[in-house]
């Protein structure tokens, strides 16, 4: 025979004789007597409105009796009832159809995984287990599944998968409640001989060897050490409990030893650091040990080791001590912002005239001079003087006339600005000259910095970024002038920033911090070998929240300067003033900021995170200043730690 589905969708016609029916519309009357299994099928698609999809192994005829009026839904279930007894299951689709389908094929058919557990229809549901085993569960419930259901778990996430009608789900349910409880007990069991952290550990390591072995349930006890009282606390299974209870004992009475040196390796902590108190605290036991000597501890730096000579018990004692202090600190990022914004305006006008009498010495000296106008006429007119009457009789020059020659060069060599301007000499010998200097300067500054350095805990740390500038502290000169001798010292200048910071509760951290931000100004005066620095420094203790920006400080300075000189009387004239006068204005603007923003960072996770978003950050700046977007520093770091060669690195 062709194996082939009937699918009935929508109302069939059921024969008179097979039903009858004095209900309203929404209730029917059922009676089937020995009925073909089509025709109820038939019947239940017309009052459901639902879609079946029949196997073409389902054959025979059933008998069903109703005395009161059924709605659709409890016509549905007994229908699901029906098909059960005559071997046969509905099962659900993802489409909305049913298929009905011989009984052991529907747990192998699609079902839905719900918690709607009622009807005779194959469901599948999960159970997470929080106590039991899934072993433990899987031995209970097997003989509870139907013939055609199963029941699987998944110990890694420690649930169970259960497949069979939803009855019997129901009951498996049940009783997996009843079993799932925590019955776990706690016992704390005192050390004498070895250490809390030392048994945890011994218990783990024979945890770790028993894994692919037997399940021993005495390695299902969680264990968790107690330094401050050298015990171990114990958690799990009563019996499981006892029998740990016992292994522990055992293995603390067999660690008696009269060894009375210890090594105790350290961690995370310098041994230098840590030996004096641990002095102090030997210090503290009076008396003498069992050998006639005191407790010392020594410390090996190459193994960064503690050696402890004392009693058992001493021993015992400072090794809750060292194992309390020998921890992970947490360090912090400090990260300095300081922005300093200047603006600077300087205008000077001025004018220099002069005059002086001629060869017969008929006239006066007439002149005007100014500190902050340049170049300086009288110098320039001191040269010419005497270049024209002191040069010697073979046309060298004297010592006086070099000498006015430099001042006039340095005075022109230190001019800035406009300068315009006549003078000569006349024929009896006179020399005039006049001069109109003009210089007007705008400076604009905008400075940021970003120092930043990462601290352990209640430790110092500094940066530094700048120069050594040589400073004169001393000069000598021999009794004849010649041979000078000149002391110096080397000042930092530049960026510096030193912090200790303190991680209180709550990520609260406590910061001593000095922030300095110098710089070289320029010489004190032209041609001087000394040199001018300004400096902003900080000191200061501050609070601050983990990754919170706040301000340290600042400086908001407005320098307005006006310098007039001139002719007494003279300068004031209205219009012709001018002439006799001159005029210097400046203005020094100067916006300074200085935050901080420190960031914690306890786990290995946090300085990775920290450290790839620095160097993405470095990296990506290469990138967009290279041509061809490519990132030295990537070349670099793949070639010291992927081991290859720089050519491939640079072909890649």
């Amino acid at each position: 025979m062709i194996a082939r589905l009937k699918v009935l969708i929508g109302s069939a016609v059921c024969a008179a004789a097979l039903m009858s029916s004095s209900a309203p519309a929404q209730d029917h009357v059922v009676n089937f007597e020995d009925a073909e299994i089509q025709a109820v099928i038939e019947d239940v698609s017309s009052v459901t409105g639902y879609t079946f999809i029949i196997d073409p192994s389902v054959r025979g005829r059933v008998s069903i009796t109703s005395q009161s009026a059924l709605s659709a839904e409890e016509y549905f279930q007994v229908f699901l009832s029906t098909m059960r007894v005559h071997g046969y299951t509905v099962v659900p689709t993802s489409s909305g159809a049913f298929q009905v389908v011989p009984d052991n094929l529907g747990a192998r058919n699609t079902s839905p995984v719900t918690d709607d557990l009622r009807g005779d229809r194959y469901v599948t549901t999960v159970v997470r287990l929080d106590h039991v085993g899934v072993r433990d569960a899987i031995d209970v419930l097997r003989p509870m599944v139907g013939a055609s259901g199963f029941v699987n778990g998944m110990e890694s996430a420690s649930s169970v998968v259960m497949v069979d009608y939803a009855e019997n789900v129901r009951r498996m349910l049940q009783v997996i409640n009843d079993l799932d409880r925590d019955t776990s007990v706690f016992e704390m069991v005192e050390l004498n001989n070895v250490s809390a952290g030392e048994m945890a550990r011994i218990i783990q390591t024979v945890r770790t060897s028993n894994a692919s072995g037997d399940d021993d349930r005495t390695f299902n006890v969680t264990v968790a050490p107690i330094p401050a009282s050298n015990t171990v606390l114990l958690r799990g299974n009563p019996d499981a409990v006892r029998d740990m209870i016992t292994l522990v004992r055992r293995v603390d009475a067999v660690s008696q030893s009269n060894q009375n040196f210890r090594v105790v390796a350290l961690s995370h902590t310098n041994g230098s650091d840590m030996l004096p108190i641990l002095e102090q605290v030997v210090e503290s036991f009076t008396g003498e040990d069992s050998t006639g000597r005191r407790p010392t501890v020594s410390y090996h730096g190459p193994t960064n080791s503690l050696v402890i000579n004392a009693d058992p018990d001493v021993q015992r004692e400072l090794e809750i001590v060292i194992r309390q202090l020998d921890v992970r600190r947490p360090q912090v990022l400090v990260e300095g912002i300081i922005v300093e914004i200047s603006d600077g305006m300087a205008e000077d006008l001025g004018v220099q005239f002069l005059l002086t009498g001629g060869d017969s010495g008929d006239a006066p000296l007439v002149m005007t001079r100014y500190s902050n106008t340049s170049p300086d006429l009288l110098a320039l007119t001191g040269a010419l003087a005497f270049d024209n009457t002191s040069s010697n009789s073979d046309g060298t020059t004297t010592s006086s006339d070099n000498t006015l020659r430099d001042a006039a060069l340095t005075s022109l060599l230190g001019f800035e600005g406009a300068a315009l301007g006549f003078g000569g000499e006349d024929s009896d010998g006179r020399l005039f000259g006049v001069i109109l200097n003009a210089v007007e300067s705008d400076t604009e500054s905008n400075v940021l910095a970003t120092p930043s350095i990462v601290a352990m805990d209640n430790q110092e740390a500094s940066f530094l970024s700048g120069q050594e500038i040589p400073i004169t502290t001393g000069e000598t000169l021999s009794s004849d002038n010649n041979n000078p001798f000149r002391t110096i010292d080397r000042e930092e200048v530049g960026v510096k920033l030193t912090v200790t910071p303190q991680i209180n509760d709550g990520d609260t951290i406590r910061l001593d911090i000095f922030q300095e931000v110098s710089s070289v100004l320029g010489a004190v005066t032209t041609g001087s070998t000394d040199l001018i620095t300004s400096k902003r420094s900080i000191t200061t203790t501050v609070l601050a929240d983990n990754g919170e920006i706040i301000v340290l400080g600042g400086l908001i300075q407005q320098d307005d300067q006006t310098t007039i000189q001139g002719i007494p009387g003279l300068m004031n004239m209205p219009g012709v003033g001018r002439l006799f006068r001159s005029e210097g204005e400046s203005s020094t603007r100067t916006n300074l900021m200085v935050f901080i923003r420190p960031t914690i960072i306890r786990s290995e996770a946090d300085m990775a995170a920290l450290t790839n978003r620095r160097y993405d950050y470095i990296s990506g700046q290469q990138r967009a200043a290279s041509t061809d977007g490519s990132s030295s520093l990537e070349d670099i770091v793949r070639v010291l730690m992927d081991d290859t060669p720089l050519s491939a690195a640079e072909d890649e």
